[in-house]
């Protein structure tokens, strides 16, 4: 069946209004390719090896930083003076990290914010100077925060076409978890790695305020503790209240759920049954409460990383944020997938065409919930293509979370029974031996 002439009209709308985006788009690019010329160019070929003042630029958020604390460890073991520069709530995080010497607020919440922020990091001066992230978007306030710090070596990933970075490091690795990009720096500085577990560490008052929390409860010891964090950093990973529902419903007769997250979002789940709201002031408050809880169910991804610190149970939700190719012959949506596809060129190409003409690497879209994932062997993650994950329906939310906790359970069990076989063995070994222990 032909096309109405209504149809037709629409449709070249839509050409003509995709062909001046595109064309912006472009002209954006030029535009910020005059940026370059007031970056602070350094000296090709610097020498690593004479360098001991660090700064860790992580100007992004708490997740981010808590995996930076392998990083950040591995630095200081091998005689680095390290240094961190990130927004506040991530430096919260690292509060009373013993390996951090000193830590400068980064805010671009507004002009005058970020000028600040840019003259406190330059009252330092530092050896070398790391931008960690790898994040494939171009985010001129943080080039522009980096290049004028005060430190002869800049090194960056994926950063060949910006001389400010004398010390590009190439990455394209779309499917790795980021401890391997964080091993990448770590061999280029000639740091030999650990494992790269993560690790955080909070006072005497920070733990006693969990403590007595958990004592209010008055379980005596007959049902587990659940951490429960339903709302994370966006809306897009809020849950709704059905979804909620589910997750209490199928917790409520083997654990007491406790509910983690911003005051607002979550007093006015109160009324819910087996629930109590645990009252923090920040993240780090959270912390200790994590590390005595039996089991952790997420949607945000620094509440899966604090976990994985403990190595807790863990039922983490992700949303699959890799683009594809649309199925629809919807012009609209065609067209739409086209241009987020050249604004991913444009943005790789303004940073690192240098590399990418010579090496052709693979610039697949790096997926969030693999490069984020839990990195943790108790962990069950649980990835929906729903966006946001409130669309997800009840039936198969339901039974995607009941599948998970069933697989912690199980697993929970198998470990409990190889334990009680290895105590028999040692019993075993000690009662051939006369019972006297060596």
């Amino acid at each position: 069946m032909g096309k109405t002439f209504k149809q037709g009209l629409r449709e070249y709308n839509w050409e003509k209004n995709f062909l001046i985006r595109r064309w912006k788009l472009r002209m954006r690019f030029a535009l910020m390719g005059m940026v370059k010329w007031i970056m602070r160019p350094r000296r090709k070929n610097p020498d690593l090896s004479a360098a001991r003042k660090i700064l860790i630029v992580r100007n992004d958020r708490i997740g981010d930083m808590i995996a930076t604390t392998a990083l950040i460890r591995n630095l200081a073991r091998c005689g680095y003076v390290v240094y961190v520069s990130s927004r506040k709530p991530a430096l919260d995080i690292i509060k009373h990290h013993p390996h951090v010497s000193g830590t400068f607020v980064y805010d671009d919440s507004s002009m005058g914010a970020w000028l600040q922020s840019m003259r406190a990091a330059r009252r330092e001066k530092f050896d070398l100077a790391v931008d960690v992230r790898c994040n494939r978007f171009v985010d001129l306030k943080n080039l522009l925060f980096c290049s004028y710090l005060r430190t002869p070596i800049l090194v960056g990933f994926n950063k060949s076409s910006l001389p400010t970075f004398n010390r590009p490091i190439p990455y394209y690795s779309p499917e790795s978890h980021v401890t391997v990009q964080l091993r990448t720096l770590l061999e280029q500085l000639q740091v030999r790695a650990d494992d790269l577990h993560y690790e955080l560490f909070v006072n005497d008052e920070i733990r006693a305020r969990a403590g007595s929390f958990l004592q209010t409860l008055g379980q005596g010891g007959q049902k587990k503790i659940v951490v429960f964090n339903p709302f994370g950093s966006v809306p897009a990973r809020f849950l709704s209240d059905e979804q909620i529902g589910i997750v209490c419903q199928q917790l409520g007769s083997q654990y007491h759920v406790v509910l983690i997250g911003e005051k607002d979002l979550v007093q006015r789940l109160d009324a819910l049954e087996q629930v109590s709201i645990f009252d923090s002031q920040s993240v780090l408050d959270v912390v200790p409460l994590i590390e005595q809880a039996d089991l952790v169910v997420t949607v945000d991804t620094a509440i899966v990383h604090i976990a994985t610190c403990y190595q807790k149970n863990t039922i983490a939700f992700y949303i699959n944020t890799v683009p594809v190719a649309p199925v629809s012959t919807d012009l609209k949506i065609v067209r739409s997938h086209e241009i987020f596809l050249l604004n991913s060129k444009l943005q790789d190409f303004y940073q690192d065409s240098k590399y990418i003409i010579k090496n052709a690497p693979d610039r697949t879209i790096p997926v969030n919930h693999l490069v984020w994932a839990p990195n943790n062997p108790r962990a069950q993650q649980i990835v929906f293509d729903s966006d946001p994950i409130r669309n997800v329906e009840g039936v198969l939310f339901q039974a995607q979370f009941v599948r998970s906790l069933a697989a912690i359970h199980e697993a929970c069990e198998d470990m409990a029974q190889q334990a009680d076989k290895s105590k028999g063995q040692s019993l075993d070994v000690s009662s051939m031996n006369g019972g006297v222990s060596m």
